[in-house]
C-alpha cells in the first residue's frame, strides 16, 4: 500500500462539495496528462495528490485534498494561485487517505471519474 512520504510537505485544500472537489481533481489530471503538464510527473519528482473524506457518503462534512510541492507548482502553473489553507507533513496525513495522483503516471479523468476515485477508494 502506498503512503505519503512522512517527511514531505503536503498542502491542504478543503472542499465541502464533492462535485467541486472532483472538478478540481479532474482538471488537474487533464493538465498533468497533457504535454505541458507532463513535466510534473518525472520519476525523480512526481506530483502527488491524496484525498480524505470526512463523513459518510450520504452526509459528507468535507473533502480534504493534499498536494505535494510538485503538485502545488502544477496547480499554480495551470490555474493560478489557490487559497491553500495549511501545510502538513506526510506523517500527519490521515492514515486512511487515498492516493489519487502519483507514481509517475496519470490519466485524464472527468468529474464523475474523479468523484468515483475520491469516494470509492477509501
Amino acid at each position: 500500500m502506498t503512503v505519503p512520504t512522512p517527511a514531505a510537505d503536503y498542502t491542504l485544500v478543503q472542499y465541502t462539495d464533492i462535485t467541486e472537489a472532483a472538478a478540481f481533481v479532474a482538471a488537474l489530471t487533464r493538465y498533468l496528462s497533457s504535454p505541458r503538464g507532463s513535466k510534473y510527473l518525472l520519476p525523480a519528482s512526481t506530483a502527488e495528490v491524496w484525498s480524505y473524506v470526512v463523513g459518510e457518503v450520504e452526509a459528507i462534512e468535507r473533502i480534504e485534498i493534499y498536494l505535494n510541492v510538485v503538485a502545488v507548482k502544477a496547480v499554480e502553473t495551470a490555474f493560478g494561485h489557490l487559497p491553500l489553507s495549511e501545510t502538513r507533513r506526510g506523517s500527519q496525513l490521515p492514515a486512511d487517505c487515498v492516493q489519487l495522483i502519483g507514481g509517475g503516471g496519470v490519466e485524464a479523468w472527468g468529474v464523475e471519474e474523479a468523484q468515483w476515485h475520491i469516494l470509492a477508494e477509501r
